[in-house]
């Protein structure tokens, strides 16, 4: 869906809390079309949006998922509290397919990020980032050099050793 509980600057989709032009798929529907990628023979499957994890069905369609291929979903970060982690976890340890979260970001600090992004929303990314550490899982993250100067100098050191204190050391 086109739902998403931020509203970046470059947001190529307009998502953001007020775009429903999209709605999030239900389960009954994510079922009917993992049916159908099954007779077409998909083998990877990949949940985007806006913002996933607002999907209240989230953990039960990547259940599903997970029964036939690998998954990947790709948030902001925001929502991934300690209890979505711990079942994304569980997800990961019952599942023979690989489940990868895809975490992007803008910038390596606050001030770039949260430029793009929001006020505050760094902030409650690497609270996510730290409860997926916390939970044994290691992410994708991808930093979007955005703005000039992004990626440049010290501002990147100083994010991989934030990264590093995580225990995403590999």
């Amino acid at each position: 869906g086109t739902i998403c509980n931020i509203a970046c600057t470059h947001c190529f989709i307009s998502c953001s809390p007020a775009n429903h032009s999209h709605e999030m798929l239900t389960f009954e529907e994510v079922e009917r079309r993992l049916a159908e990628a099954r007779r077409l023979g998909v083998r990877e499957y990949y949940f985007t949006g806006g913002e996933p994890f607002l999907n209240r069905d989230m953990v039960r369609i990547l259940r599903a998922t997970l029964r036939q291929g690998p998954a990947s979903v790709l948030t902001n970060g925001m929502l991934l509290h300690r209890r979505l982690c711990l079942a994304l976890r569980e997800l990961f340890d019952d599942s023979e397919y690989s489940l990868d979260i895809r975490v992007s970001l803008d910038g390596f600090d606050r001030a770039s990020h949260d430029a793009i992004r929001g006020e505050g929303v760094w902030d409650r990314v690497m609270l996510g980032l730290k409860n997926l550490a916390d939970a044994g899982l290691t992410p994708v993250i991808t930093v979007t050099e955005a703005a000039d100067g992004v990626g440049k100098g010290e501002g990147r050191s100083r994010f991989l050793e934030l990264i590093r204190s995580f225990g995403f050391d590999r």
